[in-house]
């Protein structure tokens, strides 16, 4: 059962495909949405390490479909790309996701990397904003690439 802030995210294993109100591309935020619940459970847990990662690959995915729909598709995109990319053109130049948004990926692939590859790993404080940025985010390109309004 996803979180009430997972809740209003529509993708097949939430909402019945029929009942489902956004275009196809809200179902590619599957896998954003899975990662998110994924970080949920590992913070409930106490895996505050895993937490903070999925917690990124969260807004990672969720950053390649707003790209995507942007019109900026790539076969692949790097963690460097996406950043590069997701910040001139869809922050700043299209103005449809907060200026924080650059900061929330650049601070999460660097926690990511603290998290997942650190000697000392990271604190339940620093995995809690992780989950809670990584919500914010998913919801708005889920928002965004819906007709929602942007920032």
């Amino acid at each position: 059962m996803p979180s009430p802030a997972l809740a209003g995210l529509c993708w097949s294993r939430l909402v019945p495909f029929h009942a489902c109100q956004y275009t196809i591309d809200a179902m590619e935020l599957a896998r954003a949405v899975e990662s998110l619940q994924a970080a949920e459970l590992c913070l409930r847990e106490g895996l505050v390490n895993s937490a903070a990662s999925r917690a990124y690959y969260a807004m990672f995915q969720a950053v390649q479909v707003a790209l995507e729909v942007g019109g900026l598709v790539r076969s692949e995109w790097s963690h460097r790309g996406v950043q590069a990319s997701f910040n001139p053109e869809l922050i700043q130049r299209r103005k449809l996701y907060p200026r924080a948004f650059r900061d929330y990926l650049i601070a999460a692939l660097t926690v990511r990397q603290a998290a997942d590859y650190g000697e000392s790993g990271i604190s339940t404080k620093v995995a809690q904003r992780q989950v809670q940025r990584a919500i914010t985010f998913v919801q708005k390109v889920g928002e965004v690439i819906s007709g929602g309004n942007p920032s």
